[in-house]
């Protein structure tokens, strides 16, 4: 199965997993998937008119995806590792 690598900020709304494993055939249904089995992070990917933000930067194995890409088009394999990078804020 895909690997999901959230931010250890969201450690709360996932009991503490950072590392998941969700089955799921590219990186929209992975997203879904991992919002359904820990709904308290939905809104640090999804607006609430359940749109994916697009400011998280998503990496899959070791290659950033682009922006523009859809997330319905970016295919994984059951070995893929897909890391969720949030925005960084600061000065």
């Amino acid at each position: 199965m895909p690997q999901l690598i959230v931010p250890g900020s969201w450690h709360y709304a996932t009991s503490g997993n950072v590392r998941l494993e969700l089955q799921a055939a590219n990186l929209r249904e992975l997203l879904e998937a991992f919002v359904r089995s820990h709904p308290k992070a939905s809104y640090r990917l999804y607006s609430p008119a359940g749109e994916l933000l697009s400011y998280h930067i998503f990496v899959v194995d070791g290659t950033q995806v682009p922006r523009a890409t859809p997330p319905d088009e970016v295919e994984l394999t059951q070995g893929s590792r897909v890391e969720i990078i949030p925005p960084l804020v600061g000065g």
